[in-house]
């Protein structure tokens, strides 16, 4: 990304009020730069208002799926966590269950299950183990979990 396009993105990251995951949103806003560009029309405008609407645009978005992500989804707390995950690995039939559900995850979901919950990894570990950022490697567990709550049903019929 041009250089020139940095000050642009960073007085939109402060105007969206963004003052955490301010990397996460700023790698969002070069994304957004590169499709601009990629789109522009020197005809219909300047370029530097198309990026500036283009770039907004796409962190704004991000911004409501954010907030709609949180309005569904209760993320626990590690201490929630810790207790789920003690009550359920002392089920003496939690190897069975584990076995019988395995092979309906992909690897990044049965490793996220095994660094999470069997290991114990905290959420700076599993960042730098699987290189996501913590807010990717929170929504992978919301998404994890749900997917393994449906197939506890599917077990349980």
């Amino acid at each position: 990304m041009h250089s020139r396009q940095q000050p642009m993105i960073t007085s939109i990251l402060l105007k969206c009020h963004i003052y955490k995951d301010f990397e996460y949103y700023r790698h969002i806003a070069a994304i957004a730069v590169w499709e601009a560009w990629k789109k522009a029309d020197p005809e219909k405008g300047l370029f530097s208002s198309y990026v500036y609407t283009t770039v907004k645009g796409e962190i704004m978005k991000e911004l409501t799926r954010e907030k709609q992500f949180e309005q569904h989804f209760t993320v626990m707390d590690d201490e929630t966590l810790n207790v789920y995950r003690e009550n359920q690995l002392e089920h003496e039939g939690a190897p069975v269950l584990l076995e019988s559900i395995m092979p309906h995850l992909n690897m990044e979901e049965r490793k996220l299950l095994v660094l999470f919950y069997l290991e114990g990894y905290s959420y700076a570990e599993i960042t730098n183990e699987l290189q996501l950022t913590v807010v990717a490697v929170k929504k992978r567990r919301v998404r994890l979990m749900i997917k393994l709550r449906q197939l506890l049903t599917l077990t349980e019929v």
